[in-house]
């Protein structure tokens, strides 16, 4: 293993614990953290054909139930039983280590360029897997272009998710709560997408200030954000929820926003984990990002931390912080 990334999961794992009795890897008291990663191969067993020692790899997390048809067809991210493993989330020991072993159907192949920010191929699945389900919920639609797009919050799925989006040359605003002149609505102005402070927008009514837009994904997590998107969307938009808030508490919807999602052929559906072609498009993505927007990819890495001193200041989150990685080997 190079280096592993840190992210808001890991967090989760450690402040509410490993998921119930099948939390733990099978004979294990302990679990192995870290599931976005990138390493080098440096042994292949003998029916490998597509690696060599040498290569760079990132791993897959999700490991599939082996009940369900989707999981017999290689998209386990579509498990139909829930009984799924992830690699150093749930199950399964993670990439925070000096050395793993996994069967190569879970490792992608990626270019040497990308060995310093391979970590966030991870993190770019669940956009690209977003935007896969985006454009089949529109598949219907007499015009299924996207043309505006609104993305919340500016923590790495989010920005990750700008960078795609401006990729593909659409139009692109972002709504978080960080002020115009942070860090990271700087690097959002630099894809030329637009930065809008949410203490700007009236949620209620936030179309007053933005206007309407095909699609929303909304990467903050919070739940009133989740709800108020709803009144974002243009006719027959979709909204894709990539990350979802944890707690139990009830939030709030308005009446007319359901009846917004009848009268206007609106879409809310959730987003998690990516099958083996999000990540190969994150991947071939992701170059293509270094590529036309210089700079910006690998200014998502804001916090580096060495394995041997690895300790709780990769765990918490400080101001400025976009992505946190541990540096394994060189």
């Amino acid at each position: 293993m190079l280096r592993v990334g840190v992210c808001g999961t890991d967090r989760e794992v450690v402040l509410h614990g490993l998921g119930g009795p099948r939390g733990l890897p099978e004979g294990s008291d302990y679990l192995v953290m870290g599931h976005e990663a990138v390493g080098r191969v440096v042994e292949i067993g003998s029916d490998v054909t597509d690696l060599e020692p040498g290569d760079l790899v990132v791993p897959t997390v999700r490991r599939g139930c082996g009940e369900c048809v989707a999981c017999a067809v290689g998209q386990a991210d579509l498990c139909y039983t829930g009984r799924i493993k992830e690699r150093g989330i749930v199950g399964l020991h993670g990439f925070l280590s000096e050395r793993v072993v996994d069967s190569a159907e879970h490792l992608v192949k990626v270019p040497r360029e990308l060995q310093a920010v391979a970590p966030l191929v991870e993190s770019l699945t669940t956009p690209e897997k977003a935007m896969r389900r985006i454009t089949n919920a529109r598949a219907h639609l007499p015009d299924p272009a996207v043309r505006r797009a609104l993305v919340t919050g500016t923590g790495p799925i989010a920005l990750l998710a700008v960078l795609m989006l401006r990729l593909k040359d659409l139009e692109t605003v972002v709504l978080a709560r960080q002020p115009a002149d942070s860090v990271q609505a700087q690097l959002a102005r630099q894809t030329e997408a637009t930065y809008t402070e949410l203490a700007d927008v009236d949620l209620n009514q936030p179309q007053a200030k933005l206007g309407g837009f095909d699609i929303v994904i909304e990467a903050t997590g919070a739940a009133e954000m989740s709800v108020a998107m709803i009144a974002a969307l243009g006719q027959n938009g979709v909204l894709d929820l990539v990350g979802g808030p944890s707690d139990r508490r009830p939030v709030p919807i308005q009446a007319s926003s359901l009846g917004a999602m009848v009268g206007r052929n609106l879409t809310v559906q959730g987003s998690v984990n990516a099958n083996p072609d999000d990540w190969r498009r994150a991947v071939a993505d992701l170059v293509q990002m270094r590529t036309r927007f210089p700079g910006v990819v690998d200014a998502l890495i804001t916090h580096r931390f060495d394995i041997s001193s690895f300790d709780d200041r990769a765990l918490t989150r400080v101001p400025g912080q976009i992505k946190a990685v541990v540096d394994i080997s060189e």
